[in-house]
């Protein structure tokens, strides 16, 4: 007979054993934990155990720090001892484009309530005296960094799982995964099978053979990567207390005290594929293993090791660890609800699963009661990736990022491997042939800018005005003189139809669905605390079908949130963004553009509406639609199409004084406006009143969330998105940089740039409801300095929106 639980969990790793023990605090009592061998027998019980809050990521250093806090706690929760050790830590800089990064990391720890402060090489020797300090610039120190016993952590939250009613068996390995006509699964383990609602795969090395089971795949490389443990040191067992972390970032090594000597990790810049002969893939049989020493490898960082900590030169080597790590293709937990599989959660591809286990545990156990996390994860969701993810894709790109783990992140940072594997458009070699400088969204290559004769197409990234920063801006300004044209092929677009089709867009959509054929409205997709979920243009298609548009890296997370609440809907959500491409004309001359191609058929053509029309010979769906605020159209056709209509539209656009605008450009127009961004602005932690969206929820209809919709419409937010008009000399503003009242935190930037048009730096600001009236004078912390910022209006350009309706 089979035992039934509500939550089956595949893997007992840190992580695993992390959500089990948060579901079943959060009193999940039917949750049980299958490990084929013994709990930490993958990748955690050789794990170097660092643990720290750093991270590119605001809401991922939150998480870091929750499992700092909660590992330091565990042992006096659980009764048992778990090798905590929060000794704090430095990051070394060797560079001033180092000491920048840290300065940019130092605003967002601020922003999230984290401390994180800049030092000097001599404060850095005080604290760690073996080192080197000659030829740093500085550091940042982080007090919350240390280090844990990889295995006694994980038993200790076993312990704790135990404790509040969870299960574990051990030795039960999964051999096959099956859906039961009820819509749940049957796993099967040797003669045992089991029965769940919800599968979580958390298999670590093997996350892509469970995923198989049940029809998907997941671009999961598994890697080699080593480590060293000395011998007791003299110059360490003199110093009486134990040394903090250490990570050299230019260098690309970690380095802790491991009892009376130490621990280094240099990332490999020969990296390799563990089970290279199996194509990547680990022996089911493999248990706690490692792999065979291979020094040679680690010439180079052990070279910059021993120059980092002279005394190292005379110090044996007690043992080496040669184990196994995962790797996704942007370096990235995938966690989240698989798209496409209803009842099965991911939770893998952990490069530092031991630091980021206790916050992914607590936020999967929010995801699998109560339908979300807490926190905004969507760049760690497991649907940021797609079909174009495949097994090459991901060792290529994976051999790309583990050399460089510590890089500086810098804003907008694109990857140069696994170009080949990327979806293009027709129009992508033309393009290229105009100065494109292509960047990369959800499988497709799509120009960020266009670099003009005699500049190098290529990008300079930077913390301050990168080198694409003035030629953005000559497209901005060109379209408002003209017109600009935009392949806006990859945002996703779904075709919604069968007779419930309308019925589902109101309910799962904020705006009341046009009733009209040719009529299109904006719409949110909220959850039930009324956090966004995405936001969508709904176009009436006639005939009882829908055709619907939204942000490009929204594509799988919005498909997966219609899926999930299709329920008893008859309603076909079809995913067409591969089908139909997108061009998009905007500008005050772009009506003349386009009835000069169309016999006029532009000249009466109310805003957001739609029909067919004849474009150069090409037929189209004209969308009357503009992101930049300017009169502008979206014109939609089959995807082999696009390349006449690119031709048709480039030719007679030498009349109208038509130029190409790329993504950065398009991104900055939007803040004239006070568009929101997805993921940026818009996100599962803002709802409509706190992002002054709330014009497109309908009071005259029932929708997911409006209840919460409803309360803030008496009880305002805490905190709301305004515009702010920042200093013009401060440097841009990328997100996460504090705002602050009178030295006071008071919320923080979630994304920023020039306004081109108006001559205004701009920013958007998540800031508190008391300081967000106009005019209220604020500052904005960029790189550790203070720049004044005012509080002013929507729209900053054109306020009575005549250009965008004229």
């Amino acid at each position: 007979m089979a035992v039934q639980s509500r939550v089956i969990i595949v893997g007992g790793g840190i992580v695993g054993v992390s959500i089990l023990y948060h579901l079943a605090k959060a009193g999940e009592k039917d949750a049980i934990l299958l490990e084929r061998r013994e709990l930490t027998s993958g990748a955690t019980w050789h794990a170097a155990g660092n643990v720290h809050t750093q991270s590119p990521y605001a809401n991922l250093s939150a998480l870091q720090a929750y499992s700092v806090r909660l590992y330091d706690g565990l042992a006096e929760e659980v009764g048992q001892e778990v090798g905590s050790h929060v000794v704090g830590g430095f990051f070394l800089a060797q560079t001033r484009e180092r000491m920048e990064e840290f300065k940019h990391l130092a605003g967002k720890f601020r922003a999230i309530g984290l401390e994180y402060d800049l030092v000097t090489p001599s404060e850095i020797k005080s604290k760690s005296p073996l080192m080197n300090v000659s030829d740093l610039e500085g550091g940042a120190w982080d007090p919350e960094e240390g280090h844990v016993d990889p295995c006694s952590v994980t038993m200790g939250l076993a312990a704790g799982a135990r404790k509040h009613g969870g299960k574990i068996l051990r030795n039960t390995q999964v051999e096959g995964i099956a859906r039961l006509p009820s819509g749940h699964w049957r796993l099967t383990s040797g003669e045992e099978t089991f029965e769940c609602e919800i599968v979580v795969n958390c298999a670590g090395f093997w996350a892509d053979e469970i995923a198989r089971m049940v029809g998907t795949r997941l671009p999961i490389t598994n890697m080699e990567h080593q480590y060293l443990v000395t011998e007791a040191m003299p110059s360490v067992v003199a110093l009486g207390h134990e040394l903090p972390m250490i990570r050299d970032c230019d260098s690309q090594f970690y380095l802790r005290q491991e009892g009376q000597g130490l621990l280094l990790g240099p990332w490999e810049r020969d990296c390799r594929r563990a089970w290279n002969e199996t194509d990547g893939r680990a022996p089911l049989s493999f248990g706690q293993e490692l792999f065979e020493d291979d020094w040679e490898r680690l010439e180079d960082g052990l070279g910059a090791i021993f120059h980092r900590v002279p005394d190292l030169k005379t110090a044996g080597i007690k043992r080496g660890v040669n184990g196994a790590i995962s790797f996704s293709p942007d370096g990235r937990p995938m966690i989240g609800p698989m798209p496409h599989v209803p009842g099965f959660f991911v939770a893998c591809g952990f490069l530092g699963g031991i630091a980021q286990g206790g916050g992914i545990g607590l936020a999967m156990s929010q995801w699998i009661l109560e339908g979300e996390s807490e926190l905004d994860l969507h760049f760690l969701d497991v649907a940021r990736f797609g079909d174009w993810t495949t097994r090459e894709f991901a060792r290529e790109r994976t051999h790309e990022i583990m050399p460089i783990r510590y890089e500086v992140t810098y804003p907008g940072i694109e990857r140069k491997t696994g170009r080949t594997h990327l979806k293009t458009t027709p129009i992508h070699d033309n393009l290229l042939a105009q100065g494109a400088v292509m960047g990369q969204a959800f499988g497709w290559e799509r120009p960020l800018w266009f670099a003009p004769e005699g500049v190098k197409p290529a990008d300079k990234p930077s913390f301050r005005r990168p080198n694409w920063w003035q030629h953005v801006g000559a497209e901005a300004k060109a379209m408002a003189a003209g017109c600009g044209l935009s392949d806006m092929s990859s945002y996703c677009k779904f075709r919604l139809s069968g007779p419930d089709a309308q019925e589902f867009l109101d309910h799962v959509g904020s705006a009341r669905v046009p009733e009209r054929s040719g009529k299109i409205a904006l719409s949110l997709m909220l959850n039930d605390r009324g956090g966004i979920v995405g936001d969508m243009t709904i176009e009436n298609a006639g005939g009882g079908s829908f055709h619907s548009v939204g942000a490009t890296l929204g594509a799988a997370i919005y498909q997966r949130w219609m899926e999930e609440h299709v329920g008893d809907f008859d309603v076909r959500v079809e995913n067409v963004t591969d089908r139909y491409a997108a061009i998009g004309i905007a500008g005050p001359n772009s009506r003349a553009l386009l009835n000069a191609l169309s016999d006029s058929a532009f000249s009466d053509f109310p805003f957001m509406s739609s029909k067919m029309v004849e474009v150069g010979g090409v037929r189209c769906k004209a969308a009357r639609i503009s992101f930049t605020g300017e009169l502008g159209w979206e014109l939609h056709c089959p995807m082999p199409d696009q390349k006449a209509l690119y031709d048709a539209l480039m030719a007679e656009g030498e009349n109208h004084g038509l130029v190409l605008m790329g993504a950065r450009a398009m991104g900055m127009l939007r803040l004239e406006k006070g568009y929101r961004s997805w993921g940026a602005d818009m996100t599962t932690e803002v709802t409509p009143h706190a992002a002054g969206l709330e014009r497109f929820c309908s009071t005259k209809k029932d929708y997911i969330g409006r209840g919460a919709v409803d309360t803030q419409r008496s009880a305002p937010p805490e905190r709301r998105l305004v515009t702010l008009e920042v200093d013009p000399v401060a440097p841009p503003c990328w997100g996460t940089e504090p705002v602050l009242k009178d030295d006071a935190l008071i919320g923080h930037v979630t994304s920023g740039g020039m306004g081109w048009r108006s001559g205004k730096m701009l920013a958007l600001g998540w800031i508190d409801d008391g300081a967000a009236t106009t005019g209220s004078e604020l500052e904005v912390q960029i790189l550790l300095q203070s720049y004044k910022a005012t509080v002013i209006s929507d729209p900053v350009y054109d306020p009575r929106n005549e250009l965008l309706l004229g």
